[in-house]
């Protein structure tokens, strides 16, 4: 299980070890599957999980009791949350019980007894015996912004809350054990660490065939969930679509988008807020607090990369795709574009692989803060920093060859965010022209070149 989910798990066994009883909240993008971790929480342990529906509360309660009986529970047909809750609780022996609710806003979003029956239960029951509730979600927005105020003074019975983050590039590489490197760093650049849709690639087909089979074909899965993506989670979709169109084509300051819409800037600071709640959109923060006359402020992009890699090459182009063959559409609105579309994901990917570093003292300090600078004139890619100041700067281009003049530009951003380069490293798949090659012999580690060797091996 890859640290991030050993991580996850570890925070559900404090609670269960600890033998008292609470109610957690975990929730996530509902394309980062939750259940398999769930499921390996409650492996060999009593529990009970229940899938919550959207319909009315009485059905709610009939679908429980139903599921209850086929379990050799008795209740009624029509029990109340208390009822449901009471002989749940009895009809399983003593010693600590797991109480699994997914989908739980289906369930507190439209009704008021589901929490207040819950916490009576716990406590009734919770100090003679452990019972140990998780209620699981997939839609951020709700939990984060709308939850509280439809559990009103009871969400101050919720202990704790575990938002599941995205896997990184590693542990996709290990899914896909026959998937060229290059072919994976742009895999990831379209599904990200959303594990419920890698399992809609082959890793026996190439980067372009993956596409044109999984995505660009008006049949599959991939070519309609960035629709049923947004169409789930927002309203007023029209402008949604319409702010990531632009923000697709680098259209990403509040000003430009005023401009390039006609919504008024109030209107899209809102929906742009709601974009971010959803973890749809993010908007760019520079590293430090010096040199801030020269960062690029208000730098909004698009954050899901199914999204991104939506409407930057299909949304604009979509009555061509319905009219030619997917592998034609690929080679004229996707194929120039892609390399420096996967730049982005390739940063993320190289972030990684100066953790791993890190993690095994191959790098030259323990990191303490690290970020990006987002300047006026041009960026640094990841900047990181230990708590007594020591500073790695890096360059990350993707299937594009590193030179001398980058390495100026480099220091040219650094004096303007007015950091100083104890290191500087340097990632790229094309390679290093041969005076940087020669400088980094010559500069006793301080200059770091980690070309696709060293990438696909580490």
């Amino acid at each position: 299980m890859e640290e991030q989910r050993r991580e996850d798990l570890s925070f559900l066994n404090r609670y269960y070890e600890s033998g008292l009883s609470n109610i957690l909240v975990v929730y996530g993008h509902r394309n980062i599957e939750v259940t398999p971790l769930l499921t390996k929480f409650i492996e060999n342990r009593r529990h009970y999980f229940f899938t919550a529906r959207s319909v009315s509360e009485r059905e709610q309660l009939f679908l429980w009791a139903g599921e209850l009986r086929r379990n050799g529970v008795k209740v009624s047909e029509f029990p109340d949350f208390k009822e449901l809750f009471d002989v749940l609780v009895k009809s399983t022996p003593q010693g600590s019980l797991i109480l699994v609710v997914d989908d739980f806003e289906n369930v507190v979003g439209k009704t008021s007894g589901f929490m207040k029956a819950l916490t009576e239960v716990l406590s009734e029951n919770g100090r003679q015996r452990q019972i140990l509730v998780i209620l699981a979600s997939c839609d951020i927005n709700w939990v984060e912004n709308s939850m509280v105020v439809n559990m009103g003074n009871l969400a101050g019975n919720i202990a704790g809350f575990r938002k599941i983050k995205p896997l990184p590039f590693s542990e996709m590489r290990a899914f896909f054990p026959k998937m060229s490197y290059r072919d994976a760093v742009l895999t990831y650049s379209v599904l990200g660490g959303q594990t419920a849709l890698w399992k809609y690639f082959d890793d026996n087909l190439s980067f372009k065939e993956n596409i044109c089979k999984n995505f660009l074909d008006t049949g599959s899965f991939l070519y309609g969930e960035p629709k049923r993506l947004t169409e789930y989670t927002l309203r007023e979709t029209a402008v949604y679509h319409t702010i990531m169109a632009q923000m697709a084509r680098g259209v990403n300051k509040l000003n430009d988008l005023y401009h390039a819409t006609g919504f008024s800037r109030a209107k899209i600071s809102v929906y742009l807020k709601t974009l971010i709640h959803h973890d749809f959109a993010c908007k760019g923060y520079s590293f430090g607090n010096a040199g801030r006359e020269n960062v690029l402020k208000g730098v909004y992009k698009i954050a899901d990369p199914l999204l991104n890699f939506y409407f930057k090459f299909i949304f604009p182009n979509e009555s061509s795709l319905r009219l030619m063959p997917t592998d034609k559409f690929y080679d004229i609105f996707i194929s120039a574009g892609i390399q420096s579309f996967a730049n982005e994901s390739f940063k993320a990917v190289c972030r990684e692989y100066i953790f791993k570093c890190e993690e095994k003292g191959l790098f030259p300090f323990e990191i303490g803060d690290e970020g990006q600078w987002l300047g006026k004139d041009g960026d640094i890619d990841i900047v990181l920093q230990s708590d007594i100041g020591d500073t790695a700067l890096c360059l990350c281009k993707w299937q594009s060859q590193i030179t001398h003049s980058d390495l100026d530009k480099l220091e040219s951003c650094a004096r303007l965010a007015r950091l100083e380069g104890d290191y500087y490293y340097f990632f790229s798949t094309a390679g290093f022209d041969s005076w940087l090659l020669d400088a980094s012999m010559k500069s006793a580690g301080k200059i770091r070149l980690i070309g696709i060797d060293e990438l696909t091996n580490g």
